[in-house]
Order: C-alpha cells, then sequence, then structure tokens
C-alpha cells in the first residue's frame, strides 16, 4: 500500500505537435508533483483507490490514468488489500472503508449498537410479519405488554405497539418483546435483518 495524498487539479495549456494549443487537468500532490510522475516512481499496484475524507472507497481502478481524482486521497493496493470487492458497473467496493491495512464493509467496524441504530426501519406490518414468522402472534404481544404493572408504561407500550408509524431496531419496545419471548438481541437482529428484504 501507498498514500499518494490528496490531488489538485490545474488547467495548463499543452501544445501538441503541429503547434495546436490545448488545454488539459493536469494533477499534482501536496508536495506539487504531478500525478504521473508521482505513480511511475513505484512499482505498480493492483488497484489505484480514491478515498473521501472518511475513507469511503469512491473509485477503484486498475489504471492509475484512470485515478486522477481532484479532492480525494489516492492509495495504491495490492489484491490482497482489496478482498472480494469488485469494482466497475454493479461492483461492490463502492462505499466500503479503507481500515488502514484492507478495504472493509464498514458495518464490520460498528458495535453491535451502532449496526443496530443503523438498520433500517420496518413498517409495522413487516415487522409483525417477522415475529409471526418466529411463532410470535400479534395477540400474544399484546398480553405480554398487558402483563405490565404500571398502568403509564403499560399504557404507553400498547401505543408504540399499536400506532407505530414505523419500528426502529433501537426501539424499547423491543427489548420488552425480547424479554418476554426469550429473544436474545442478537436474534432480534436476526429477525430485522430477515424483514428489511421481504
Amino acid at each position: 500500500m501507498h498514500d499518494f495524498g490528496k490531488l489538485t487539479g490545474q488547467v495548463e495549456a499543452v501544445e501538441l505537435a503541429g503547434g495546436q494549443v490545448v488545454q488539459i487537468y493536469v494533477f499534482y500532490d501536496a508536495a506539487n508533483t504531478e500525478w504521473h510522475d508521482l505513480y511511475k516512481s513505484l512499482p505498480p499496484f493492483d488497484f489505484y483507490v480514491a478515498l473521501d475524507d472518511n475513507d469511503c472507497v469512491v473509485s477503484m481502478e486498475p489504471d492509475p490514468e484512470h485515478s486522477q481524482i481532484a479532492g480525494y486521497r489516492i492509495i495504491g493496493i495490492s489484491k490482497a488489500e482489496a478482498g472480494d470487492f469488485t469494482r466497475g458497473p454493479g461492483g461492490t467496493v463502492y462505499g466500503m472503508k479503507w481500515s488502514g491495512n484492507r478495504i472493509v464493509n464498514p458495518i464490520d467496524l460498528m458495535s453491535p449498537e451502532e449496526r443496530r441504530a443503523a438498520m433500517p426501519p420496518l413498517t409495522p406490518r413487516q415487522f409483525r410479519d417477522a415475529l409471526i414468522d418466529n411463532d410470535i402472534m400479534p395477540d400474544d404481544v399484546t398480553a405480554a405488554i398487558n402483563q405490565i404493572a404500571d398502568s403509564k408504561a403499560r399504557a404507553k407500550a400498547l401505543n408504540a405497539w399499536e400506532y407505530p408509524t414505523e419500528f426502529l431496531r433501537t426501539d424499547q419496545l423491543l427489548e420488552q418483546i425480547g424479554a418476554s419471548f426469550s429473544l436474545s438481541p442478537d436474534a432480534i437482529d436476526a429477525m430485522w435483518a430477515a424483514a428489511t428484504y421481504r
């Protein structure tokens, strides 16, 4: 791996054979070294990757000529450092994160709590169908909520169960449902993920 840093583009006039002058973009690093001189000073890399300010991949090209992108950090990496991620139309690398030694899915770097907060919301129907698919009937959830001793807590839980516009994975109600039906947080995560792709 080699970090080329961020490139900046400048418009420069170049004279072609025959005397015609054209304007082209020329890219330089922070030390004012031109991109061609930069990448030719090292052995070739399998891929030249453009990273945004959060180290997320916006481009991955085998040809350094296609990696001249102003304002992005450019790194050269090996196939091993790229892993199984693919580039081009339908590529899987875009939006993935550079960890410092390889490209990874940013979800793999999150804590369980961060992953849960990032899970998409479910519609009430999706959520109830997911419960049913896991042998938990909606009436059983209502009955469990009705067992809450504190009347205000019970009323709020019933409101959350009966009148939501969406369910979030981080909703407190899910912890209550999980506890009532012996569902671990990981089991709820799996149920949630399955419901997301229905």
